[in-house]
């Protein structure tokens, strides 16, 4: 093969690596976690999860991507529960912020949240 096209081989394989991290959805942190931003993260998460309300784990969603929901509490006539809470991660592409159900793939845009890349 020709110093040519090796050269050239070469500089198209990193034109498609860098293209390819450009555009697919990072792992993201919030900006701030003040009183408006947490609540549409909390909006977002129980859109995704099909529920009114949702309360949130223990964690910091500006110095972590995880995010997890607790369950609802045992009924009145129910001592234990053995639901786990249901994990999210937080996604950035194209500048706008997501969250993503690590059980099932879904997705849901957080509205009106700066994030940035982890």
């Amino acid at each position: 093969m020709s110093r040519g096209r090796i050269l050239s081989a070469a500089t198209g394989a990193i034109i498609l690596a860098g293209c390819h991290s450009l555009g697919g959805p990072a792992p993201a942190l919030l900006t701030s976690n003040d009183a408006a931003a947490m609540a549409r993260l909390e909006a977002a998460l129980a859109d995704a999860m099909g529920q009114a309300h949702v309360v949130l784990g223990p964690g910091d969603p500006t110095q972590s991507p995880n995010v997890s929901v607790l369950p609802q509490p045992p009924g009145p006539l129910e001592d234990r529960s053995l639901v786990l809470p249901t994990r999210f991660r937080l996604e950035i592409e194209w500048g706008r912020c997501f969250v993503v159900r690590e059980d099932g793939g879904v997705r849901k845009r957080i509205e009106g949240v700066g994030c940035r890349p982890a």
